[in-house]
């Protein structure tokens, strides 16, 4: 069974990858910063929250 079978089996959505691949490398790249800069800022905002929800000691 190829790689791309399995992966389909499994239930991974193929077309999405195959979307992306259509877009060109600076798009790819922007869409990967985007998603690099939302994925930290919930960082943040998470660390944030759990802060100032500790109690004291």
């Amino acid at each position: 069974m190829s790689a791309i079978e399995e992966a389909e089996r499994a239930g991974i959505d193929l077309s999405l990858v195959e979307v992306s691949l259509g877009y060109s490398y600076d798009k790819r790249a922007e869409q990967h910063q985007a998603a690099l800069e939302l994925a930290l800022e919930l960082e943040r905002i998470g660390r944030q929250l759990r802060d100032t929800t500790e109690p004291a000691d």
